[in-house]
């Protein structure tokens, strides 16, 4: 009963992050347009992840000590460390990309686009957390294509510009693509055991 509590206590860590992440993604965007209020709010998030992340690794590192788990409990605490540390890196990406300006409507509008895919793909994860539909994970990949299609024509539209920030506000919301690929890949490895790459 107490080992359980502190399971529970580790996932809802987990979830607290989740909605941190995709808090910061939400609004990260709004920065480019030079929003102050925005920006500090994506300090607070970041700040408030890496509590949250730290907090998460305590809980789970104190629970292999006390505890020594094995099987199904293992693949949660060591699976919810990765994935607390993927959410932390995404604020952490959100809070860089509010730093930048971005005043090309065309290039907004991908960014926008991958914005939304990204949304999706929280949404997506969020539902598999309870072990109901772990298998909706697989539609991860589907998305995350579309995110590095986008991630390509906005590459393509800056070839000609020299417009590195441009450059990292594209990488940097392809790869919160990939880092929630890899925390959909942690679930089903938490509830299954079966490794899959999603990419």
């Amino acid at each position: 009963m107490i080992a359980e509590r502190r399971l529970d206590k580790i996932k809802e860590g987990v979830l607290n992050l989740h909605d941190v992440a995709e808090k910061s993604v939400e609004i990260c965007i709004e920065g480019l347009k030079g929003n102050d209020e925005i920006r500090k709010e994506l300090e607070d998030l970041e700040m408030k992840a890496d509590v949250l992340h730290s907090d998460v690794d305590y809980d789970c590192i104190t629970f292999i000590a006390l505890f020594q788990p094995v099987a199904r409990d293992l693949r949660f605490v060591v699976g919810m460390m990765k994935i607390s540390s993927g959410y932390e890196r995404i604020t952490d990406l959100a809070l860089e990309i509010g730093y930048y300006f971005c005043h090309d409507k065309e290039l907004l509008a991908i960014f926008d686009n991958m914005r939304k895919t990204l949304l999706e793909m929280f949404k997506i994860i969020k539902d598999c957390y309870d072990g109901k539909d772990v298998d909706g994970v697989y539609m991860l990949k589907r998305h995350d294509n579309v995110i590095d299609g986008l991630y390509e024509s906005a590459i393509e539209h800056l070839k000609e510009k020299c417009d590195v920030e441009s450059v990292l506000i594209a990488r940097h919301l392809e790869r919160m693509g990939d880092i929630l690929g890899k925390i959909g890949s942690a679930i089903v490895f938490i509830e299954s055991g079966r490794r899959v790459w999603i990419k």
